[in-house]
């Protein structure tokens, strides 16, 4: 994979269902605010993606998050962050695969029942997977076509839009009865699944040109310029829409207020493009948890096995796919969204403090922070403040979910690897 791949990887990965259908959720809980609310969770994932390119730059190996927690903190802490980046990739995976469908709702009416999201899902995870198995080139070059052509209604959208925003609509006041730092913390925590993502590009470290340079470029360009348009996003939407708190498809209804229906059609498109261009990024990089853990040992290894002919971690892509189609079957998009969330912070956190670790013990990387430790710190800080957004059901999900695999590595490592014996 070159830069290229990197940095569309990175878009495809951040920019996906949750803008089109999370910006009257964020509304809903800061209302006039609900613009800062992203621009509070955006800061908060940047300084995380800060340590996510320091920590990139000491690795050329497949893994992200996991390997970083595994050299800083050992074999276990390594394991209980793989394995939730792993439960949160499949949260995501499952949630957008439902939001595709969703999304083609507004152009297909018939779309709008339960039973037909399903099966576009399944379908969707199905024919990813099939791509995936063929090796990683037709996977990332289909990523880098979609991350280009979901831009372009979503430029459309911001750069037309601004021209009609009721600039009365944006405030400095929070809801009635919430404070400004509560309505920020739960107007991010809402926007938070359309902010994620960035944590794919040094999954697949091993297989890109030059990770080392490449990876923490990449991570940096993408998450930073979609930070920014998030807001511009939320801007227009805000200053357009008639009842944004009432909205189902927030942008498409938005467009379609102020510049008519054909362009709540084309906005509704550019949703659709966007959809199935995350799922391709995730379809390429979900495997590549589980491969991981096969590889080194946590996990059996038939889990890293790969295609003779292709090169792909084939086991891996086949049963993370059946994982997320199950979990798009029992599941809807705000729900499995709500999951990701709660399991995405623990792989922020440990990598967070990764960082302080590795300076110690890996010696310098491609990419040292400055200010010393202050960023992971203040990256650290930032998400213990919005992990106090999440439901307590969330939190008890997410335990039980760390639980299973610390169980599943436990029972390989005492029932199931084999002892080397000594050859005489």
């Amino acid at each position: 994979m070159t830069l290229v791949d990197c940095v569309g990887l990175g878009i495809n990965g951040i920019i996906g269902t949750g803008i089109f259908l999370l910006p009257a959720k964020v509304y809903r809980s800061a209302e006039g605010l609900s613009w800062a609310a992203w621009l509070a969770i955006g800061s908060v994932c940047l300084l995380v993606g800060l340590c996510f390119c320091e920590a990139a730059g000491r690795a050329d190996r497949n893994g992200g998050p996991y390997l970083y927690a595994r050299d800083a903190f050992g074999r276990w802490v390594g394991v209980g962050v793989g394995w939730m980046a792993l439960a949160a990739n499949l949260f995501a995976y499952g949630a957008v695969a439902r939001g595709f469908g969703r999304n083609l709702s507004f152009l297909f009416p018939s779309l709008n029942r339960q039973g037909p999201q399903i099966a576009v899902a399944i379908a969707v995870i199905a024919g990813l997977a099939t791509l995936n198995y063929r090796g990683i080139r037709p996977g990332a070059l289909t990523s880098d076509f979609f991350s280009g052509a979901k831009l372009i209604p979503i430029l459309f959208f911001v750069v037309v839009g601004l021209f009609f925003v009721d600039w009365q609509r944006l405030s400095f006041s929070p809801p009635a009865g919430v404070t400004r730092v509560e309505a920020l913390k739960l107007g991010g925590f809402g926007a938070l699944f359309a902010c994620t993502g960035f944590e794919y590009v040094p999954v697949t470290a091993g297989e890109t040109d030059n990770p080392r340079r490449n990876v923490p470029l990449a991570l940096f360009l993408a998450l930073s310029g979609s930070i920014f348009l998030y807001v511009l996003v939320q801007i227009v939407f805000m200053g357009t829409h008639p009842t944004p708190g009432a909205a189902d498809k927030p942008l498409a209804e938005a467009a379609g207020a102020f510049a008519g229906p054909w362009a709540g059609g084309f906005v509704a498109v550019g949703s659709v493009i966007s959809s199935f261009g995350y799922l391709t990024a995730v379809a390429l990089v979900t495997p590549r948890y589980l491969s991981s853990l096969g590889e080194n040992g946590e996990l059996p290894p038939v889990f890293a096995r790969t295609n003779a002919r292709h090169g792909t971690p084939s086991v891996a892509i086949v049963v993370t796919a059946m994982a997320c189609a199950a979990l798009a079957a029992f599941a809807d998009f705000d729900r499995l969204s709500d999951l990701n969330n709660a399991a995405v912070f623990a792989q922020y956190v440990p990598t967070c403090l990764a960082v302080l670790v590795l300076r110690r013990t890996k010696g310098p990387s491609t990419l040292t922070l400055p200010l010393g430790p202050a960023i992971p710190l203040l990256a650290t800080l930032g998400c213990v403040l919005f992990l106090n957004g999440i439901k307590r059901d969330d939190v008890i999900f997410s335990l039980a979910t760390l639980a299973v695999g610390i169980a599943l590595h436990a029972a390989w490592r005492a029932f199931g690897r084999r002892p080397v014996l000594e050859t005489p």
